[in-house]
């Protein structure tokens, strides 16, 4: 097996533990993205959401009226997908960003929300242009907060996870500049969003749960991390919540060059 394909599957399995704490803790996405995407007619030609996971991105293409096929390796997130998202216009499939399993030239945009950062770029963007559509388009998405860590609860979220995370989040957050080219070789627009993401105690629990590079529960680091959610928390709460603002990084363009 290729070394690339050996990668992602042990990409896939990071989340196979962490489905439940995902759908729970994460962010969705903002309707303005949704908005540009409907009014630019891109929405009517059918929608492949590769690396779909438990459907945050899926469930608004679906509020804006597109037919989707969400496509996601772990069966754990796939599942969570399918008993979170009932639509005549979904279509849930197992497969990977190498390896699709849709027909040829069957789908007019391509999305992968908080997922891009885990593929192969070469395979990925030759499967892409497989199952595009001529003239289709690619949308790349991340969710980040990173840019935003001179906020109250945003910055001490930002000193918990460079703490207690395993590998740098810069490298799995989102893509670098030399890899959004490989994807976009005719270049690519850059759209952001306000995404700011309200939490009880609770989700916000749920949401370091979810992190790929944070502790999970029954490991030794896991308490320590509590601890300092609720640290956090107690200090930053109002009327029960905190913020942690979010901004909707969103990468369009075309897959020709």
């Amino acid at each position: 097996m290729p070394e690339h394909a050996l990668e992602q599957e042990d990409n896939t399995a990071r989340f196979t533990t962490r489905a439940g704490a995902y759908t729970t803790g994460r962010p969705g996405y903002p309707a303005a993205l949704g908005e540009v995407l409907r009014g630019r007619n891109l929405l009517s030609a059918g929608v492949a959401d590769i690396g779909a996971g438990t459907g945050l991105f899926t469930r608004l293409l679906l509020d804006f009226g597109a037919a989707v096929h969400a496509v996601e390796p772990n069966d754990a997130m796939r599942g969570a997908l399918e008993q979170t998202l009932l639509s005549p216009r979904l279509h849930v499939q197992a497969g990977t960003s190498q390896v699709t399993g849709l027909a040829g030239a069957s789908v007019g945009l391509i999305t992968a929300a908080q997922a891009a950062h885990w593929f192969e770029p070469l395979p990925t963007l030759q499967e892409f242009r497989r199952i595009a559509k001529p003239g289709s388009s690619l949308l790349l998405i991340w969710n980040d907060w990173r840019g935003n860590k001179h906020s109250g609860f945003t910055a001490a979220y930002g000193d918990m996870v460079a703490h207690f995370a395993d590998n740098p989040p810069e490298q799995v957050s989102r893509l670098p500049d030399a890899e959004l080219s490989i994807y976009f070789p005719g270049g690519y627009e850059h759209l952001s969003f306000a995404n700011p993401l309200t939490l009880g105690r609770e989700r916000l629990q749920a949401l370091a749960e979810s992190v790929s590079y944070l502790p999970q529960p029954g490991t030794p680091a896991y308490a320590q991390m509590t601890q300092a959610l609720d640290s956090a928390f107690e200090q930053h709460a109002h009327a029960g919540t905190v913020t942690l603002e979010y901004v909707t990084h969103a990468y369009l363009g075309t897959l020709d060059s």
